[in-house]
């Protein structure tokens, strides 16, 4: 029994410890590092004491030695699931209660194991014969046993099951990792089976074999190629880039997502572990956003109308294709940009180009293009009213340019009222105001003029007795010229200038 302690236990202890030796000096800086010491130590502790009890001389100690390898081997297959979640998912932390869970079972089985003389549930019958030469012992396994190794089973297909569906939706470079984590398994649950059902070879327990030399194929699934620090910073990459990204299969399933995105949904009160890109755009929806087509550039825009009717978020989706290397869509990529800024930016300039500082309403620019809009369109009637403040000059003079930068806005904020959304107005010069209002008539275009006199006229104090001389035209031919009806609608404000100047003179 010494020469196989020797030459089998000792050469396995050794295995196990040059192996978590090499992790420490290579691999600390891995994801996985830390579970693999743990699943390491419960090995190594595993071995040790196989070799103390084979080593043994007295059965009491041999019956100590035995019972307490018990405290490492329920827990590797806990140690096993727990080194491939971290390798599948290594920006996720498994959240303390499910840790609690997948520990609880063993935990009651190592009590189990030290307390049976009082219950028999882990062996109905136990005893050490004899320790020389070999030991000799009758081991005859109780319900609990049957219970911890099914438990066992379980966690172990549900790792395999992790490593198998990595491996479907990795790209082949990196699959690598995962089919070394399966030949580690394969090894351990089939030496173990052997142990189980099989005859026993020899009087060390066959599954340390398998987990000893399992250990070598986890250790190299931990680096797996000269790629790896490459995939790590494309990792890095991944989840720190500003933007939102989603990484979709075929079938529209959402399969990975960047830690910037979900914070950004978990912001929005949105599901961070969506099924589906459709479900996830329906929730968007379900929370206020709107989705549109942006034509101009070919991709959707999301945004959140905000309070008083600004802009709140803005955000382009992207779509790209993901490609293998038989250039064959295998997935998308689909990248949310924060366009806020951008759109913010834009709306800032399109203000500036189209409205009039002085007095908040359109300019120049803006009237010669909404013009050029309703002539495109053929838009009848089309009634043009031309307006000029009177007096402003004998106000800049009486009382400063500022009291006349007043009168203006005063001005605007009148003909605007009169005006609402029937039309569009716009100051085009100095004290020059100009109206288009679609859809008037005569007789319609006759009672706005009347509705801006009569404002100003209740207004004159404001406006320190300044009025407002008007004119309009309206077209009602497309054979008519848009610039003939502005001379007419200005011929017939000069008139009604000249006309005030008459009365005033009159009353003077």
């Amino acid at each position: 029994m010494t020469s196989y302690v020797l030459y089998v236990c000792v050469p396995l202890i050794f295995i196990t410890s040059v192996i978590l030796a090499m992790a420490y000096f290579t691999k600390r800086e891995d994801p996985v590092y830390k579970q693999f010491t743990f699943l390491g130590a419960m090995v190594l502790g595993w071995n040790v004491f196989q070799a103390l009890y084979l080593g043994a001389i007295e059965i009491h100690m041999a019956e100590f030695l035995f019972n307490m390898q018990m405290l490492f081997i329920p827990y590797i297959s806990v140690a096993l699931l727990m080194c491939i979640l971290k390798a599948a998912y290594p920006d996720r932390n498994i959240p303390i209660k499910y840790l609690a869970l997948l520990f609880a079972l063993p935990s009651i089985t190592v009590v189990i194991n030290f307390t049976n003389d009082f219950h028999h549930l882990f062996r109905t019958e136990f005893a050490i014969l004899e320790t020389i030469p070999a030991p000799v012992l009758i081991n005859e396994r109780g319900p609990w046993f049957w219970i911890h190794t099914f438990y066992s089973y379980v966690v172990i297909a549900s790792a395999s099951l992790i490593a198998l569906y990595k491996i479907r939706i990795t790209e082949k470079p990196y699959r690598l990792q995962y089919y070394m984590i399966l030949l580690g398994i394969m090894l351990s649950i089939f030496t173990n089976m052997i142990m189980l059902f099989f005859a026993r070879i020899g009087p060390i327990d066959n599954t340390l074999w398998g987990l000893s030399f399992g250990l070598f194929f986890f250790y190299f699934s931990l680096d797996t190629s000269p790629t790896s620090n490459y995939i790590l910073a494309r990792n890095e990459v991944f989840e720190s880039i500003g933007e939102y990204i989603f990484v979709l299969n075929m079938t529209g399933s959402i399969t990975d997502i960047n830690r910037p995105a979900r914070n950004w949904l978990l912001k929005h009160s949105i599901d961070s572990n969506p099924a589906t890109f459709d479900k996830l755009l329906e929730q968007f929806q379900n929370s206020g956003a709107i989705i549109e087509n942006d034509e101009s550039t070919g991709w959707r825009e999301l945004f959140f109308p905000a309070r008083n009717g600004l802009l709140f978020n803005s955000f382009a989706i992207k779509e790209q294709s993901i490609y293998n290397k038989k250039n064959t869509a295998v997935g998308t990529i689909v990248t949310f940009s924060d366009m806020s800024a951008i759109r913010e930016t834009l709306r800032s300039l399109q203000d500036i180009s189209t409205k009039d500082t002085l007095t908040g309403i359109h300019n120049r620019r803006a009237y010669e293009k909404e013009l050029e809009d309703c002539e495109k369109n053929n838009i009848l009637p089309l009634c043009i009213v031309a307006g000029d403040v009177n007096g402003l000059k004998m106000i800049n003079d009486t009382f400063g340019h500022l009291c006349g930068d007043q009168t203006l806005r005063i001005a605007a904020s009148l003909i605007s009222e009169c005006v609402r959304e029937k039309g569009t107005v716009a100051r085009i010069g100095g004290d020059e105001f100009a109206i288009i209002a679609p859809g008037y008539n005569e007789k319609a275009a006759e009672a706005l003029t009347e509705d801006i006199k009569e404002a100003f006229a209740n207004k004159s104090e404001a406006l320190h007795g300044a009025g407002i001389a008007l004119g309009y035209a309206i077209k009602v031919d497309l054979k008519q010229k848009l610039t003939e009806i502005m001379n007419e609608a200005d011929k017939k404000m000069y008139q009604d200038k000249r006309n005030d100047r008459r009365r005033n003179s009159i009353r003077q």
